[in-house]
């Protein structure tokens, strides 16, 4: 019996006991469907697809499907390919006609918004508004966002720092701890960030020492990870890691310890970063800057 006449999921086998083990090297397709740019369902689905391996899920996005028609050819393909549906339409006919022809055609479909909506407009006593993009408009906190940008890029990497007294959070940490990322991050997040590179040869700027150490945040991770990060940055540019200090466990180590010591010196918040995500670390420093408020 086929596991598609025998009701177990496609991507899974029946082990021995009856017990659900995994295809090797299965790709599953998530199909993100929006009336405007989709950001918000491909969020949700890259963070649920990564309690799986890298090459679990394939996210494929389709943006702007705003008539039936065109709705249609998205669920069509995904009986095709036997994808899963993840949907955030503000528009309820649209919504409706695909959570509608999925469940018809035995399409697995999440819909995001729905549930919310319906809720919402029980509580609130009238209809949204369905207009797509409405969290897009033009609004102070967009030109917060852009400003917040702005200001990061030119306190990218120790630039300028006259304007550290500006900054509403200043990132610390040796080359390859995420200090430009995560910046860049939480500015579109609207917080105006610098970053500081630490360097046991150069002196930290003047400027740092006198910022309110609520304000810094400093970033460290295990001498072996940070290694292998810096072992890799070296092959992408073409060079030899052996021929370079820069991946040599004693001088890892040495700048980790000065960087920490640095730290206890301005009595800052640290936070690790091995193994971790940009979007959870992101997220354990926006607490600290929210608590330091």
């Amino acid at each position: 019996m086929s596991c598609a006449d025998s009701g177990v999921p496609n991507g899974m086998l029946l082990g021995r006991e009856g017990g659900m083990v995994s295809r090797l090297h299965v790709s599953v397709p998530v199909f993100v469907v929006s009336d405007f740019t989709g950001e918000t369902a491909e969020s949700v689905a890259k963070a649920a697809s990564r309690q799986f391996n890298a090459d679990s899920v394939s996210i494929k996005r389709f943006r702007y499907v705003t008539t039936l028609e065109e709705a249609g050819k998205v669920v069509a393909q995904a009986k095709e390919e036997n994808a899963l549906l993840v949907c955030t339409f503000v528009n309820e006919r649209i919504r409706v006609f695909v959570t509608g022809e999925a469940e018809k055609q035995g399409i697995a479909c999440i819909d995001l918004f729905g549930s919310l909506l319906h809720a919402l407009t029980s509580l609130v006593g009238k209809k949204p508004r369905e207009e797509p993009g409405l969290s897009h408009l033009l609004d102070e906190d967009y030109f917060k966002r852009v400003k917040a940008v702005e200001f990061t890029i030119n306190c990218d990497d120790g630039s300028n720092p006259q304007l550290l007294h500006k900054a509403e959070l200043i990132l610390i940490g040796v080359s390859r701890t995420c200090k430009t990322p995560l910046s860049m991050y939480l500015a579109h997040k609207g917080i105006m960030t610098a970053n500081i590179p630490l360097v046991p040869e150069l002196e930290a700027p003047e400027e740092l020492f006198e910022i309110d150490p609520k304000k810094i945040v400093g970033l460290v991770i295990s001498p072996e990870k940070l290694v292998e990060l810096r072992t890799k940055r070296l092959m992408m540019l073409g060079l030899s890691p052996k021929d370079s200090a820069y991946t040599e466990k004693e001088r890892v180590r040495k700048e980790l310890d000065y960087a920490r010591n640095l730290m206890e010196r301005l009595r800052v918040r640290v936070v690790d970063v091995t193994m971790r995500a940009i979007e959870e670390t992101a997220q354990e420093i926006l607490t600290v800057v929210q608590e330091s408020r």
